[in-house]
Parts: C-alpha cells; sequence; structure tokens
C-alpha cells in the first residue's frame, strides 16, 4: 500500500524568510522524501480596502520518514 503523503505550506512575502522557515522545518523532521514542491507569487491583502502586496507561496509534497 503506498505511503500517505504529507503536504506543508510556507508563505511570506520575503524569500529569505521563507528559506529560514523551510530550512527551519527540514531540520526539525529529520529526513523525508520530498516529492514535489511548486512556487507561487501572487498579490495578497492583509486587511479588507487595503492595498495588496506580493506574497510568495512554496508548498512541498513529502513523504514522512518511516518508523
Amino acid at each position: 500500500m503506498p505511503r500517505p503523503m504529507n503536504v506543508k505550506i510556507f508563505m511570506d512575502t520575503s524569500a529569505s524568510t521563507i528559506e529560514a522557515q523551510i530550512n527551519a522545518w527540514l531540520d526539525g523532521i529529520g529526513k523525508a522524501v520530498i516529492v514535489k514542491t511548486d512556487t507561487v507569487v501572487t498579490n495578497v491583502a492583509e486587511k479588507a480596502n487595503d492595498g495588496t502586496n506580493p506574497c510568495i507561496v512554496v508548498t512541498i509534497w513529502y513523504e514522512p520518514p518511516q518508523n
């Protein structure tokens, strides 16, 4: 039977912040098999009637380590 796949999503306006978040996450899980990654840049409004700001979204599909 196939192992379950997990998804982790990182989102911020700064690429260096996302890089730090991903590195901390990878350090925390030890090891995993990264199956796919996807990166999207979009505009997001933080509040209603507020201007939009660029936002980077990184999605990682992975298989957790076997116990």
